[in-house]
Protein backbone atom coordinates (compact mmCIF):
# COMPACT_ATOMS: atom_id res chain seq x y z
CA UNK A 1 0.00 0.00 0.00
CA UNK A 2 1.32 3.43 -0.89
CA UNK A 3 0.81 5.75 2.08
CA UNK A 4 2.54 8.78 0.60
CA UNK A 5 0.42 11.59 -0.72
CA UNK A 6 1.01 13.11 -4.10
CA UNK A 7 2.73 16.49 -4.13
CA UNK A 8 -0.34 18.11 -5.70
CA UNK A 9 -2.51 16.90 -2.80
CA UNK A 10 -0.07 18.32 -0.26
CA UNK A 11 0.05 21.64 -2.10
CA UNK A 12 -3.76 21.80 -2.23
CA UNK A 13 -4.01 21.21 1.51
CA UNK A 14 -1.36 23.82 2.19
CA UNK A 15 -3.08 26.39 -0.03
CA UNK A 16 -6.47 25.69 1.55
CA UNK A 17 -5.06 25.87 5.08
CA UNK A 18 -3.29 29.17 4.52
CA UNK A 19 -4.10 31.37 7.55
CA UNK A 20 -5.79 34.70 7.02
CA UNK A 21 -4.23 37.67 8.85
CA UNK A 22 -6.31 38.90 11.75
CA UNK A 23 -6.40 42.53 12.84
CA UNK A 24 -4.67 43.13 16.17
CA UNK A 25 -6.95 42.98 19.18
CA UNK A 26 -6.17 46.00 21.33
CA UNK A 27 -8.63 45.07 24.07
CA UNK A 28 -7.20 44.29 27.47
CA UNK A 29 -4.08 45.50 29.19
CA UNK A 30 -0.56 45.00 27.92
CA UNK A 31 0.24 42.60 30.76
CA UNK A 32 -2.81 40.52 29.82
CA UNK A 33 -1.68 40.37 26.21
CA UNK A 34 1.89 39.47 27.18
CA UNK A 35 0.76 36.77 29.59
CA UNK A 36 -0.94 34.82 26.81
CA UNK A 37 1.27 32.04 25.42
CA UNK A 38 2.68 32.68 21.99
CA UNK A 39 1.58 30.24 19.31
CA UNK A 40 4.42 28.22 17.88
CA UNK A 41 4.84 28.05 14.13
CA UNK A 42 3.87 24.69 12.69
CA UNK A 43 6.41 22.51 10.98
CA UNK A 44 5.83 20.75 7.71
CA UNK A 45 7.41 17.32 7.62
CA UNK A 46 7.86 15.46 4.38
CA UNK A 47 9.78 12.61 2.86
CA UNK A 48 11.73 13.00 -0.34
CA UNK A 49 12.05 10.21 -2.86
CA UNK A 50 15.41 11.08 -4.35
CA UNK A 51 17.29 9.33 -7.06
CA UNK A 52 20.26 7.43 -5.68
CA UNK A 53 22.86 9.77 -7.25
CA UNK A 54 21.13 12.87 -5.89
CA UNK A 55 20.78 11.28 -2.46
CA UNK A 56 24.51 10.46 -2.42
CA UNK A 57 25.40 14.03 -3.41
CA UNK A 58 23.11 15.43 -0.73
CA UNK A 59 24.52 13.05 1.90
CA UNK A 60 28.13 13.89 1.07
CA UNK A 61 27.42 17.64 1.01
CA UNK A 62 25.65 17.39 4.38
CA UNK A 63 28.56 15.46 5.86
CA UNK A 64 31.10 17.94 4.44
CA UNK A 65 29.16 20.95 5.79
CA UNK A 66 28.34 19.23 9.10
CA UNK A 67 24.62 19.71 8.50
CA UNK A 68 21.69 17.35 8.13
CA UNK A 69 20.14 16.55 4.78
CA UNK A 70 16.94 18.16 6.06
CA UNK A 71 18.80 21.43 6.76
CA UNK A 72 20.27 21.53 3.27
CA UNK A 73 16.90 20.70 1.71
CA UNK A 74 15.21 23.41 3.77
CA UNK A 75 17.76 26.03 2.66
CA UNK A 76 17.43 24.98 -0.97
CA UNK A 77 13.64 25.17 -0.82
CA UNK A 78 13.73 28.59 0.85
CA UNK A 79 16.01 29.91 -1.90
CA UNK A 80 13.81 28.37 -4.58
CA UNK A 81 10.69 29.93 -3.07
CA UNK A 82 12.41 33.33 -2.88
CA UNK A 83 13.36 33.07 -6.55
CA UNK A 84 9.81 32.08 -7.49
CA UNK A 85 8.35 34.97 -5.48
CA UNK A 86 10.75 37.36 -7.22
CA UNK A 87 9.69 35.96 -10.60
CA UNK A 88 6.01 36.36 -9.76
CA UNK A 89 6.39 39.90 -8.41
CA UNK A 90 8.17 41.16 -11.54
Amino acid sequence: MNRRKKLSEIQQQFEQAEPQPQPPDNSGSLTEQLSQPKKKAGKIRFTLDLERDLDKRLSSAAKHLNRSKADLTRVALERLLEELENEWSS
